[in-house]
């Protein structure tokens, strides 16, 4: 388990390779819910997710060797344009498996960074054994999206940076998919302020993570979600003990409060948020932060929406705060 030490280790590794992502405060969503919010936008971050943080990590702790005979990986699309961002910077060969119906942008991606691209499945697991199958046959490194300490070390330089800019931040919200995100985010903010409250957020949906930590054990659930960065139907064993150990509790969402929240974030944060980036700030809207006047940190995970996929929503009708003014 990765110890202060690890994730500014981290932090330093990527200093070169990150965009800078300061909280931006939210009047709107202050007013809204009573308490005083900042949003991180790793929308706008390098691949247009968060997940660069955790790939060029484990990329760059690589020996040689391995960095030489090349890399592969199971991503329905961030985490695969991650490694595949990483690998050209590195000048590594990379392999993304990806599910059959992965949005168009995110294929894309990954090809604009040199990745080969293989269509397998629709969920997490299938992708992820198809992918380790592959690793075997070719000799190469298996880059997990989240089962894997460098990557959880590299995520949780999230918590590093919001603490650097709030050191009295009272809430710290994420999306919680496979948990790699939340292990490294909980963790490391536990570290450096233990009274901090971790709260990640699920679809009811995509609920494995919860209902896991209920069982006591990883378990699986059946997957039906807009949130496709999020369809994980069995956490992994290592996200599955930072979570027990780090998260305070999981609130659930629905598809139409998901919904809401992405168009909220491109309405009133004038940002271009994915359904499964969104689901912090559903979250927060659904209330999921008790109490008054809480000092709170919501990360955004990414950006690489479908624009078919959004301009449904968007023409399902902008949403309003009663007598709120238009103002972020």
């Amino acid at each position: 388990m990765p110890d202060l030490a690890s994730f500014q280790r981290a932090q330093s590794e990527l200093s070169e390779v990150l965009n800078p992502t300061p909280m931006q405060y939210s009047r709107t969503f202050s007013n809204y819910t009573g308490h005083r919010v900042w949003v991180k936008p790793e929308s706008l971050q390098k691949t247009g997710s968060f997940k660069i943080r955790g790939a060029f990590t484990k990329m760059a702790r690589m020996g040689a060797e391995d960095r030489k005979l090349g890399v592969i990986t199971g991503s329905s699309g961030n985490h695969g344009a991650a490694v595949a961002f990483a690998a050209d910077r590195l000048g590594v060969p990379c392999t993304v498996v990806m599910p059959v119906d992965a949005p168009e942008l995110k294929r894309n991606a990954v090809a604009a960074y040199g990745g080969e691209i293989l269509l397998h499945g629709r969920f997490s697991n299938e992708r992820k054994e198809r992918a380790k199958e592959l690793a075997e046959e070719r000799g190469l490194t298996y880059v997990d999206s989240t089962d894997d300490e460098d990557i959880i070390a590299g995520q949780g330089t999230c918590s590093v940076e919001i603490m650097e800019e709030m050191p009295d931040v009272d809430v710290i919200m994420a999306p919680i998919g496979g948990g790699g995100l939340m292990s490294g985010v909980s963790c490391a903010a536990k570290l450096m302020r233990p009274a901090v409250e971790i709260i990640g957020v699920e679809p009811h949906g995509s609920n494995s993570m919860s209902a896991s930590l209920a069982a006591g054990k990883p378990v699986t659930v059946e997957i039906d979600t807009i949130a496709d960065g999020l369809r994980t139907p069995k956490p992994g064993p290592v996200t599955f003990d930072y979570c027990s150990r780090f998260v305070d509790r999981i609130h659930l969402v629905s598809e139409e409060e998901i919904e809401d929240a992405t168009v909220l974030a491109a309405e009133r944060l004038k940002l271009m948020i994915e359904p499964s980036g969104a689901v912090s700030l559903a979250g927060l809207l659904a209330g999921a932060v008790k109490g008054r006047d809480k000092k709170v940190a919501v990360i955004l995970t990414g950006g690489n929406a479908d624009l078919r996929t959004m301009a449904a929503l968007f023409e399902a009708g902008l949403k309003t705060f009663p007598g709120d003014a238009m103002h972020p």
